[in-house]
């Protein structure tokens, strides 16, 4: 059952206050029938459920002989999964309207999530042969709630293509693809479809943001930052289409366009701690420390459990070298959540700048104990090693880690480790291999042993490579 999807405009606010003020002052209240369902459909777009049943209720008093008031309470009833109720309400609508497509299409949803199976996809059948093609539309969205339940999700895919090849405008099956597209995993089906779609309606928020998810998954990034501007480009309000491209281009390192998406949001919505996160993110790759923390101490403050929001103001006071401000926000963040490898790296790291070895070695291991599958946290531990002047122990660590990850830079630094350790002629022997495997990453050997690119034979061989 649709629900209007409501623009905040006067009269219907008119009409909610109007209405609110007889409630609270006790008052009955008479409305004609449409303007009772206006009400209906407005808390129901509201997620006020309960009010929406109590201005049904009070609706069937007034108009007692109204299957559409019927109909739409069993929706409601259906929503807070009160099915039972829902198909007593739908008798006395049927008595009332025999002949309703809607009342049938209620009943087998209803069905549905009671199990019966069965005796709903009969009722849809039945409805398949009499129905126009708007209806018949609505009966392949319901009969692709069924297929979900069964978990039969290519099914389910198809029943929403014939709902759109009937009507290309159903909301509610436009709706219900972007899951089904997850659960089927028909992305380059959903690609065809939605664009089929468009050639019909260009202006359909909904398939463009449901192409941008295909788009993504099939990795055409650039192609679903496009559709997600179309989305939200039609339809303003479409708060998913913002973050869902301010994402990506995240994730593509586009930060500048994916702070004017964050920025969208701001205007136009509530803000949460994760947007605020983000957005402190974005000013943090621009270099503008200051403002990114002003931005997270807000995340903060909307969520003091936020895990992430107190690591990345401890990166903020590692970026201004203020290690002992840094080590307790890591710390903040650890507390809240204990599985995160990155955080003990940072910690780690912290403690290592202001001469505490100890504990950066405590919490370096911990990184690796966390994640021994990531080569990046095992190469922190042993360049951190080497730096300290504990060389044999790095070449510990590296055995160790050969069992569990794979990674150029763990070569390189055990390539470091054998020049520190004087065993010159298996370092050299290694770094031969491995610049002709790999030559891209050769100046991590540099970065661990700065003396070596001074080292005439070293510069010899790389330059043989290199030609």
């Amino acid at each position: 059952m649709n629900f209007k999807n409501f623009d905040n405009s006067p009269a219907i606010t008119n009409l909610v206050s109007e209405y609110e003020t007889s409630h609270q002052e006790g008052m009955s209240v008479f409305y004609d029938e449409t303007v009772f369902l206006q009400l209906i459909d407005y808390y129901a777009e509201e997620s006020m459920i309960e009010r929406a049943l109590e201005v049904a209720d009070e609706a069937i008093r007034c108009h007692e002989f109204s299957a559409s008031l019927y109909i739409r309470k069993a929706a409601l009833l259906i929503r807070i999964r009160e099915e039972d109720e829902a198909l007593d309400i739908l008798d006395r609508a049927e008595v009332l309207a025999p002949n309703a497509v809607d009342i049938q299409l209620l009943r087998a949803e209803a069905l549905v999530f009671l199990g019966d199976h069965s005796e709903a996809l009969l009722i849809l059948e039945e409805l398949k042969e009499s129905a126009d093609a708007e209806k018949l539309s609505d009966v392949y969205v319901t009969e692709s709630l069924l297929y979900e339940k069964i978990e039969l999700y290519d099914r389910m895919f198809y029943a929403l293509e014939a709902a759109l090849s009937e009507n290309p405008d159903n909301q509610d099956a436009l709706e219900r693809l972007w899951l089904c597209v997850e659960l089927s995993k028909k992305y380059k089906e959903s690609v065809r479809l939605h664009e089929r779609i468009l050639d019909h309606n260009p202006y359909s928020h909904i398939a463009w943001y449901n192409l941008g998810h295909a788009y993504a998954y099939l990795g055409r990034y650039e192609d679903a930052i496009e559709a997600y501007e179309y989305a939200y480009l039609i339809n303003e309000r479409f708060e998913f289409a913002y973050r869902d491209c301010a994402e990506i281009c995240f994730e593509m390192g586009y930060y500048k366009q994916a702070l004017n998406c964050y920025n969208e949001v701001l205007e136009h919505f509530a803000p949460d701690s994760d947007l605020f996160l983000r957005i402190g993110q974005c000013y943090h790759h621009f270099g503008d420390i200051r403002k990114a923390r002003n931005y997270f101490v807000q995340a903060a403050l909307l969520d003091p459990v936020n895990d992430e929001v107190f690591y990345h103001i401890g990166l903020c006071y590692a970026a201004k070298e203020e290690w002992k401000k840094a080590i307790r926000f890591y710390f903040k963040a650890i507390n809240i959540e204990d599985k995160r490898e990155e955080y003990f790296a940072s910690l780690a790291e912290a403690y290592f700048q202001i001469g505490r070895t100890e504990e950066a070695d405590q919490y370096f291991r911990e990184a690796t104990d966390i994640a021994p599958e990531q080569a990046q946290y095992w190469f922190k531990y042993a360049s951190f090693l080497i730096e300290t002047g504990n060389t044999e122990t790095a070449l510990q660590i590296l055995d160790e880690a050969e069992e569990y990850a794979i990674g150029t830079e763990l070569l390189y630094c055990r390539i470091a480790s054998l020049f520190k350790m004087d065993k010159r002629m298996d370092a050299l022997y290694l770094l031969n291999e491995q610049l002709e495997n790999d030559i891209e990453m050769h100046g991590l050997l540099f970065e661990l042993v700065p003396e070596l690119e001074n080292d005439s034979a070293i510069k010899a061989i790389v330059s043989s490579y290199l030609h």
